[in-house]
């Protein structure tokens, strides 16, 4: 009723030990399902394809099978046809179900060659399989959406666009939560000119800042008002589609430990959680009293009012939603671009630093949105600390 599309999140790299295919796969060599999974005789003996000690090969039944991230999770067997036209099968379902696309889980690893990072990820067997899927994808529902979990540099990242239509970028994420933190613009700008060397033409850039792996952003930015608002005005004018991890909008916090448990507590929608009138599987995390929906849903200051905000001037812009991008040089505090459209070009500013700074712009503006004290009634526009502004340039 509110329009509100939903996509699945695929894991196809591999399955749980107790689901019943590796089950059946494991009982017998003669098992229909043996081959699903990868088998060996003997220990190959190669460690995560990410490096460390940990082994990718795992001991059951007298035999060894491989799962890249540990014993809990076997890796599917691609080059199984069966297998394979099982995963298809299963994407075509849930997209005939109402689903309106993926996003796939853990897609470096699908098809492994041999020891070693370049033999375990990134294959070009396994590109093929994305390509695979996406036609499938396109053939079934062509309105749906595939965002792809690739966890690598921004030229091995660029790569996987010709396999799969969106991937999140990890690069530009790490360098927006660091850059915001350290109040340094000039590590976000040299990874975003990166990406725009490295990317296909028109591709969907699928920007965020931190997801359920990962330290939520709040804590890695101490709590930090300011921060956490030029984190999030940056996200939400960039090209392509932003990825928000819930609860980034209301600066809710990591759990107690750095576990995953810790980095998924429940959503807190009032001072006492509301997400249940039962009692949830995980605490909530620290800091409730203030980061929650309900205390901040009416108050202008709040940062789910400046998340809001910055979504509505996204929304008023055709340039901030699908035009180009252009990196400019001002410094070390100031972090800044220009969006290009044939109907519009935006000036976008972002002063990550703790001190005022000013950008100047080389053709009249008319606001779209600026944050709180932004002067920009000359030519000089003047930056409070940790604060934003979009303008269309006249």
């Amino acid at each position: 009723r509110r329009g509100i599309r939903v996509i699945l999140d695929l894991v196809m790299n591999h399955t749980s030990n107790e689901h019943p295919w590796f089950l059946e796969s494991a009982s017998s060599t003669a098992s229909p399902f043996r081959d699903w999974y990868v088998w060996s005789a003997s220990d190959p003996g190669w460690r995560q394809p990410w490096g460390g000690n940990d082994p990718s090969w795992h001991p059951r039944n007298g035999a060894w099978y491989y799962g890249a991230f540990w014993s809990g999770m076997p890796d599917l067997n691609f080059r199984n046809p069966a297998a394979k036209e099982e995963m298809l099968r299963l994407a075509r379902h849930w997209l005939t179900a109402g689903a309106d696309g993926y996003r796939l889980d853990a897609t470096r690893y699908l098809v492994e060659n041999g020891p070693g990072e370049s033999s375990q990820a990134d294959t070009p067997e396994t590109h093929q399989v994305l390509r695979e899927l996406s036609a499938e994808v396109r053939r079934v529902k062509p309105e749906a959406i595939l965002i792809a979990e690739n966890t690598v540099g921004t030229e091995a990242l660029a790569k996987y666009y010709a396999s799969v239509p969106m991937n999140f970028n990890f690069p530009l994420a790490e360098a927006i939560v660091e850059g915001v933190r350290d109040g340094e613009a000039e590590r976000i700008r040299e990874t975003l000119e990166e990406v725009i060397r490295s990317y296909p033409a028109g591709v969907i850039d699928t920007p965020f800042l931190t997801n359920h792996d990962q330290t939520r952003v709040a804590t890695v930015l101490g709590g930090h008002p300011g921060k956490l608002r030029s984190a999030a005005a940056i996200l939400l004018t960039l090209p392509g589609t932003p990825f928000l991890y819930y609860g980034e909008e209301v600066g809710m916090q990591n759990g107690p430990t750095s576990a995953d448990e810790s980095k998924r507590t429940p959503m807190p929608w009032t001072s006492t959680g509301g997400f249940t009138s039962g009692a949830p599987w995980r605490a909530y995390s620290p800091g409730i009293a203030t980061n929650n929906v309900a205390v901040q849903m009416d108050d202008p200051g709040s940062l789910l009012a400046h998340y809001r905000d910055w979504i509505a001037a996204r929304k008023k812009s055709v340039a901030l939603q699908k035009g180009t991008i252009t990196a400019l040089e001002t410094g070390s505090q100031v972090f800044a671009y220009v969006r290009e459209s044939p109907a519009e070009r935006v000036l976008v500013a972002h002063n990550v630093s703790g001190s005022t700074a000013t950008v100047t712009s080389p053709a009249p503006l008319e606001r779209i949105h600026a944050d709180r004290g932004v002067d920009d009634s000359s030519a000089v526009v003047s930056l409070p600390p940790h604060s934003s502004g979009a303008w269309r340039m006249r």
